[in-house]
């Protein structure tokens, strides 16, 4: 299965910019049309990176988005973020998920902007930090992150029951920016120039 994304959000009109509409919900089917849109400014707009993840293996958070319960033995309705007092949805929005151990050695928080590169082809989306996870989880991103710097996802059964996993090897480079939560997203900003 191949997804292909933009990502845009910020302001529900954001998504008529790109004709892209409503995202899909269905984990089989991520094309997302109301995702995160890039930084205003861009790169240059967060400065430095605090976190720097290093070449890691991704793994795929399918939390918030309401048809993952059944394709991930860790899902979760809810993410540690919220996107209009909702649960921030896998499927729809790039996001990267931070341990708090992470967070507090590097001084980013939730809503923070972050990229998700793909060292092997070159892409790269921004995304938010927008979920907490276990200490010494590094590489763990939205379906909608994975999809949108090319990495495959498929459904597989493992003992603790069905899992959606990224094809193959896949290695991703996370980093997020702290204190740069207030900077408003722009669709013109769709990847980042790492």
């Amino acid at each position: 299965m191949t997804i292909i994304l933009t990502s845009c959000d910020d302001d529900e009109n954001n998504a008529t910019l790109l004709g892209g509409g409503p995202g899909s919900s269905d984990p089989n089917n991520v094309v997302a049309g109301d995702g995160f849109c890039g930084p205003q400014g861009g790169s240059s707009a967060l400065g430095q990176a605090s976190f720097n993840s290093g070449v890691t293996t991704a793994k795929l958070d399918l939390d918030g988005n309401p048809l993952g319960q059944g394709q991930d033995p860790d899902w979760n309705p809810e993410t540690s973020g919220q996107v209009n007092g909702q649960a921030v949805n896998s499927a729809k929005y790039a996001y990267v998920v931070m341990s708090i151990q992470q967070m507090n050695a590097s001084g980013v928080s939730l809503g923070d902007w972050a990229s998700v590169t793909n060292p092997a082809t070159g892409q790269s989306v921004y995304a938010r930090v927008e979920d907490k996870g276990p200490p010494g989880g590094t590489g763990e991103i939205s379906q909608a992150a994975a999809g949108a710097v090319g990495i495959q996802q498929v459904v597989v059964q493992t003992k603790e029951g069905p899992s959606t996993v990224p094809v193959g090897n896949p290695s991703v480079v996370v980093q997020a920016f702290a204190g740069t939560s207030g900077i408003q997203g722009d669709c013109a900003q769709l990847a980042t120039n790492s």
